[in-house]
């Protein structure tokens, strides 16, 4: 039995193979003409008898989800509060706290009950389909839940075993296990040790062969421990900025108490509170407390990050496999790029004139031969699929072929590594026929840039002759000088298989054209507008390289793949690196290293592009791993970003709107920060001084006002930066504490100028801490809390980006009802609550025009320029070498400015029990403070992961699960 091909299954040469008895369809001992397939009956039957090929994963209740609201650091400090309120009697205080509560928690109910169904569309959207021979041989590509026992299934590099499938005939195939067995080393298939089945979850590394199903859902191998491990397994994820948030939120809670505990002793013991009323003391302190606590600030988070993820997916054909990874597409710096059918169509021709023949060869012959070496069933290679159809036009060929007989009998698929296909063909008379197609350099001689896993290793008759290598490499020249990228094709009369080295001969070279993408030009051009830079990746000749770089606007440096190999100096391979503007005829391990080198070295926020599973690595090391439409199994399970539409148009529409969501969060963020400093500062300081203390009831209601009314900030109108958005929170402090000391600072000076002079109408005092004058401050920090949104939701001067319509009505609905319970409840004048709009809005546009010297001069974080529209931006006509250069030289001076600090570099990742009863799963830790636990793949990598949407394939859910534990 030969090494490198298997047509039965190890079944013993002395025994005859056992006769199936007869059964139903996909049963054990049930057998699929493997030409053929299943007819539409018998997958029906098949379907009734074993189900769909799906893992039902239990969903999270819709009570818990409701009760989940409540629990949490912030909630059950509201819940003490609401419980001291109980203990002091006051009933009044006690209701509107647990109507807070109540109001908060439906609102975040329904909010990520919203969140959550758009993020299980979007995980329902992405799901992986497989070839399948069905119907007397006809090859059709379905969804993999359709699979069902019986099937046949043609099975490339980067599949993952969508079910348990039993290898009938083609390639020896080399499979990942890891995800199973945690083995790192690819395991071959067929073989005496492990078998010919191929079980789900596992991904093909390289090989191609047709398979029978065997078992599907929960009846794979694994299909059971798989459902019960999703069942109590979760993976929690949560960004480094949110992380930094959360945490700076909590200090300002922390230090808040401190104040609360301060107002307590100052009222209880300075002002007699604790012998004249104690009540209200411990009530007043306990108000500002419950203002300081941002309790809606994890619910506006998660809205925007699940609403942006939805946008994403509907607007740009982008789909996010994790919420943490909007993070990292804000931030992107460099993006590395393949070529093929990403910044090209994919769409190659064959321009029959310009194809190559050797001696004794016709141009007839080269693409009859590369026929004969494709696969028709591989619908998605570009290379066949060209070939085939060039083919499919040439006459002459067609009757050399019939007339000689030629048939096709097997073919050794692509392998990224040996990079050549391998097809044993039969002729009319009995004798086989090999032929080779790949890279030329390859197939000339199999030995080039070393010895390669190919099982069949040859060369080529005139391999040592320099006049023949040196004519070649001029042909190979001149066509990639035009932009051809060539193939080439060599036949070996007999079966190469069974000779020990085999001397083929060249027919010729197979020149393909991939023209660039229409909107390649424009879409680089814009991402570089956006501080991007883009790095082309590919595995074609330089000369291709270049002259496709030249056609979309890249520069010229374009290095070859073995230069990163051979540097022997680090720094200056890391230099090469950094300043290439792309590289060439890369082998997988070129690609990851690029990326590992721009993250780790230059610390940089990196993306990759792919499709193949040759590409898993480098899009596993990238913190924004993008998989190209059409993208193979593997390659969209290290993905970050998997793409519904060709091309890099839909990266920058990301970009833009994953910085746009970056800004409405920190802008909240910020918003939210200072209005804790200013409530509790200024609510404080006013009791220091004068023991006037303004009613809890009031304190309460205005940090319920401000939660409900900043709920459209979701939905407000956001600009993208041109420069990427990073997740650094201590500017957003020190904005934060800006906002709120100076609001404190003008509030204070307001309401102690007022007491001294005295010239508002009615009865302001401080010092007799009347009922008008708790009402006037009271209604002071309204207008001042609410109109600081306007200011804090912009970089620059409050007028150039103008807010959603929502959120105007929402801060203003919410004023209006702060004027009439001011002036109706507590006596406010009329004049009075218009000195106070006309003194906030004073305050506003003062604080406003500080803020934006104090972030340009002071903390050196001016907006800078931002990106209008999503449309792609033109490049200037006249662009030449040195303009170019400049505009690289720039971009480099962004991206030094954009480097990350080690920590920052990866998410954290934390695998959680999801306990059973019902207490355990409200109180059990997986309460997440935004949606990142709902409705996406899981990943195979360190650095970003999920949970698996309630249904899911078999498959991908199966090393989803095994791989997260």
């Amino acid at each position: 039995m030969s090494d490198d091909k298997v047509d039965k299954a190890f079944v013993d040469e002395d025994e005859e193979a056992p006769t199936p008895a007869p059964s139903e369809v996909g049963g054990k001992n049930w057998q699929t003409d493997s030409t053929k397939g299943l007819s539409t009956s018998e997958v029906e039957q098949s379907l009734e008898a074993w189900g769909r090929n799906e893992i039902e994963v239990e969903s999270t209740p819709i009570y818990v989800l409701f009760l989940r609201q409540f629990t949490g650091f912030m909630p059950f400090l509201i819940e003490l509060a609401a419980i001291i309120s109980l203990a002091v009697q006051d009933y009044v205080d006690f209701a509107i706290v647990c109507g807070m509560l109540l109001v908060n928690g439906c609102l975040g109910f329904r909010e990520e009950y919203h969140a959550k169904k758009s993020l299980d569309e979007l995980a329902n959207s992405i799901e992986s389909s497989i070839t399948v021979i069905r119907d007397g041989g006809k090859a059709i590509e379905i969804p993999t839940t359709e699979l069902v026992p019986g099937d046949i299934v043609f099975l490339v590099g980067g599949t993952i075993m969508p079910a348990d499938i039993k290898w009938l005939r083609g390639d020896v195939m080399s499979i990942d296990t890891a995800a199973l067995t945690g083995e790192p080393i690819p395991r071959k298939y067929p073989c005496e040790e492990y078998g010919d089945v191929l079980l789900s979850g596992t991904t093909v590394k390289a090989g191609e062969c047709y398979g029978q199903v065997t078992a599907t859902g929960t009846n794979t191998e694994i299909g059971q421990a798989q459902a019960d491990v999703m069942k109590d397994k979760a993976v929690k994820v949560e960004s480094v900025f949110y992380q930094k948030i959360m945490f700076v939120v909590q200090a300002v809670i922390l230090a808040s108490l401190f104040m609360v505990i301060a107002v307590l002793l100052v009222l209880g013991l300075a002002y007699d509170g604790f012998t004249v009323a104690a009540k209200e003391t411990v009530l007043s302190a306990l108000s500002i407390m419950i203002a300081a606590i941002p309790i809606a600030l994890p619910l506006v988070l998660q809205v925007n990050m699940a609403l942006g993820a939805a946008f994403l997916a509907k607007h740009h054909n982008a789909i996010v496999t994790s919420i943490p990874a909007l993070q990292d597409i804000a931030s992107m710096s460099i993006l590395c790029s393949d070529k093929t059918g990403t910044l090209t169509t994919a769409k190659m021709s064959i321009i029959p004139d310009s194809i190559h023949a050797a001696d004794g060869f016709e141009k007839t012959d080269v693409l009859l031969f590369a026929s004969l070496c494709s696969n028709p069933d591989k619908k998605d290679d570009p290379i066949d699929r060209a070939t085939l159809q060039a083919f499919e036009k040439d006459e002459a060929g067609k009757k050399k072929l019939e007339d000689i007989g030629y048939k096709q009998e097997s073919v050794i698929g692509f392998n990224p590594e040996v990079k050549r296909t391998i097809g044993f063909v039969r002729k009319k008379d009995g004798s086989m026929l090999t032929v080779a197609k790949g890279l030329p350099a390859k197939i000339i001689d199999t030995s080039a840039g070393g010895l390669d896993s190919g099982d069949i290793q040859f060369k080529c008759e005139k391999a040592g002759e320099k006049a023949f290598l040196a004519a070649l490499e001029d042909k190979g020249k001149e066509l990639s000088k035009a932009g051809y990228k060539t193939i080439a094709i060599a036949i070996y009369e007999g079966d190469a298989r069974e000779a020990d080295a085999p001397v083929f001969r060249f027919v010729g070279l197979l020149p393909m054209i991939d023209p660039p993408r229409e909107d390649t030009a424009l879409t680089i051009n814009s991402l570089h507008h956006a501080n991007i830079s883009v790095k082309m990746i590919t595995g074609d000749h330089q000369n291709v390289a270049r002259e496709t770089a030249r056609l979309i606007g890249l520069g010229q440096n374009i290095h070859q793949g073995e230069d990163i190999r051979t540097t022997s100096n680090e720094q200056q391979k890391n230099e090469m690196i950094w300043q290439a503007d792309g590289f060439a005829a890369v082998l997988p391990s070129d690609k990851r290293e690029v990326v590992m080198t721009l993250r780790n070295v230059f610390g940089v926020v990196t993306g990759m592009t792919g499709d193949g599973v040759n590409d898993a690595p480098a899009l596993s090391a990238a913190q924004v791993g993008i998989a190209v439409e059409g993208a193979t199994d593997a390659a969209k399970n290290a993905a970050d970003l998997i793409l519904t539409e060709p091309g890099l148009g839909p990266i920058y529409g990301a970009v833009l709107e994953s910085r746009r969501i970056f800004a409405r969060v920190k802008s909240y963020v910020v918003y939210r920060i200072a209005a804790s400093i200013l409530l509790v500062l200024t609510l404080s300081i006013v009791i220091f001084v004068s023991g006037c203390a303004v009613d809890s009831l009031l304190v309460i209601v205005l940090a319920l006002l401000n939660d409900i009314s900043m709920i459209p900030v979701a939905y407000d109108n956001a600009q993208a930066t041109a420069k990427p958005q990073l997740p650094k929170a201590s500017k957003l402090v020190l904005v934060s504490f800006f906002f709120g000391v100076v609001h404190t600072s003008l509030a204070l000076i307001v309401f102690f100028v007022i007491e001294r002079n005295d010239h508002l109408s009615g009865n302001f005092s401080l010092k007799m801490c009347t009922r008008e004058t708790r009402g006037f401050i009271w209604f002071y920090l309204i207008l001042a809390t609410e109109f600081m949104i306007f200011s804090a939701r912009t970089g620059s001067f409050f007028w150039e980006s103008a807010p959603s319509k929502y959120l105007v009505g929402s801060v203003l609905g919410t004023a209006v009802i702060g004027s009439l319970i001011a002036s109706l409840s507590y006596g406010v004048t009329g004049a009075n609550v218009g000195w106070v709009w006309l003194m906030n809005i004073v305050a506003f546009v003062v604080v406003d025009a500080a803020k934006v010297l104090f972030k340009s001069e002071i903390i050196h974080d001016a907006p800078g320029p931002i990106i209008v529209g999503d449309g792609l931006i033109e490049a200037e006509e006249e662009r030449t070498d040195a303009k170019m250069y400049m505009e690289k030289k720039k971009r480099y001076g962004i991206h030094i400015e954009s480097v990350l600090a080690p920590e920052d570099r990866y998410h954290n990742v934390e695998v959680v029990e999801t306990k059973k009863s019902c207490f355990a799963q409200i109180f059990g830790g997986l309460r997440t403070l935004h949606v990142s636990n709902y409705g996406f793949i899981r990943k195979q990598q360190h650095h970003s992961a999920t949970v698996a949407p309630p249904t899911t394939s078999a498959g991908t859910a199966g090393v989803a699960a095994m791989g997260a534990t």
